[in-house]
């Protein structure tokens, strides 16, 4: 088992982009868009949050925002696979944005 620290310097020392980019539909104009979520650790939650792309979302905390609680009995690729689902969710729960049909 790890402990958080373990876990934490593993994460950092990820190379690549610590991203999700899921494609979305705009309900604003039905124009295809990205939905870019950065992705860190903040004490014992990984996080991905993204910046707002309408003025209406930017008032809104529905999408912005995800997080899930750091267990490190489990690995990073599990964390990161329940926090996309949890932006997935929220895509799917939003008011600004749906998934594409195909």
């Amino acid at each position: 088992m790890k402990t958080l620290k373990e876990f934490t310097e593993e994460f950092n020392a990820i190379t690549l982009l610590k991203i999700f980019e899921i494609e979305v539909i705009r309900k604003d104009n039905g124009e295809k868009d990205w939905v870019v979520f950065a992705i860190d650790i903040d004490d014992e939650l990984m996080i991905a949050n993204h910046e707002p792309l309408t003025e209406q979302e930017r008032k809104s905390t529905k999408i912005a925002f995800k997080k899930v609680d750091i267990d490190t009995d489990f690995d990073i690729d599990t964390h990161l696979q329940e926090l996309y689902d949890e932006c997935i969710d929220a895509i799917i729960e939003s008011d600004f944005f749906e998934l594409p049909n195909d």
